[in-house]
C-alpha cells in the first residue's frame, strides 16, 4: 500500500491528472484556494436538491470519505438531438472544490451515442479547459457531458471522472466511474 500511495503522490505532482487508488486511499496536492466562482446562470448550488443514480448502496453515483459525485441524466432527451448528463461534484465536511484542478470526464463509446465534446483529446473528452467544468459554489461543481443518440431506447453514459477537493491542510486526487443511464425519446 505504502508504494501504491508513493507512486500516486509522485504520479500526480509530475503530471497532476490523479492516479488510481484503492477505496480510502488518497494522494495530496499543493494546490491552495482560489476566489469563488459564481454559479453560472440556469446552475443550482451543489449541495441543493441532488438527484443521483445510485451505486453500491451509498445513494450517489460514487461516494468517498470528503466527497460525493452525482450524474443527472436529462428527462427530455430526443434522438438525433444534443443532449447532456450532468456530473456533479459535492464536497463534504471539510472540505471544497479544489479551484486549480484541471477537472476531467472521459467518456467510454456506447452504442447509439456520438459525444460532442471539444476538448483537443477528443469528443468524448470533457473537461475544465474546454468550458465543460463549472463551479457552482466552494463546495461542488458540475461537468456537462454532451452528446447525441442516434436512435430511441436506453442509453448508458459511463466515463471517469477525475477530480480533487480539498481541506485547509490538504487536497485529495481521485478519479471515479460515474455512469448514467438515459431515455432517449
Amino acid at each position: 500500500m505504502k508504494r501504491l500511495l508513493l507512486g500516486c503522490l509522485v504520479g500526480t505532482w509530475v503530471v497532476a491528472s490523479g492516479c488510481g487508488k484503492p477505496e480510502g486511499m488518497a494522494g495530496t496536492g499543493a494546490a491552495k484556494n482560489a476566489p469563488v466562482a459564481s454559479a453560472p446562470a440556469g446552475v443550482a448550488s451543489a449541495s441543493a436538491g441532488v438527484a443521483s443514480a445510485p451505486a453500491g448502496g451509498c445513494g450517489h453515483a460514487a461516494c468517498a470519505d470528503n466527497f460525493f459525485v452525482d450524474a443527472i441524466a436529462p428527462s427530455d432527451c430526443g434522438a438525433g438531438k444534443e443532449c447532456a448528463v450532468t456530473v456533479k461534484l459535492v464536497a463534504t465536511g471539510e472540505f471544497h472544490v479544489n479551484d486549480q484542478y484541471p477537472y476531467r470526464f472521459k467518456a467510454d463509446d456506447a452504442p447509439g451515442v456520438r459525444f460532442v465534446g471539444t476538448d483537443a483529446a477528443g469528443k468524448n473528452v470533457f473537461s475544465k479547459a474546454a468550458g465543460d467544468w463549472r463551479k457552482v459554489d466552494d463546495k461542488g461543481g458540475a461537468m456537462t457531458v454532451r452528446f447525441t443518440p442516434s436512435d430511441q431506447g436506453d442509453k448508458t453514459i459511463t466515463g471517469t471522472l477525475k477530480l480533487s477537493v480539498c481541506s485547509a491542510q490538504n487536497c485529495l486526487l481521485d478519479q471515479r466511474t460515474v455512469s448514467a443511464t438515459v431515455a432517449a425519446k
